[in-house]
């Protein structure tokens, strides 16, 4: 196989693989629709927010204290 053919058959993958794709999806259709999402009250959301518990409140400061006390090395690496 020389150069050509090899070119010539690349060519005709990639658009046979496009072609393919266009036909494909062209009789696809979503049937989901925004109008169909279940909107939640703002103060039911806001109730329900405040009702949640924090969790890994000891982890998380962890992290926080390891963050500032990293920063200067990172800073300095990435400087």
């Amino acid at each position: 196989m020389d150069f050509n053919a090899a070119e010539e058959e690349e060519f005709g993958f990639s658009r046979n693989y496009f072609l393919a794709k266009e036909m494909g999806s062209s009789g696809k259709k979503s049937a989901r629709k925004l109008s169909d999402i279940n909107v939640v009250d703002e103060q039911e959301l806001r109730e329900a927010s405040a009702n949640i518990e924090p969790k890994h409140q000891n982890d998380i400061a962890d992290l926080i204290n390891s963050y500032k006390s990293l920063y200067p090395k990172w800073f300095f690496d990435l400087r």
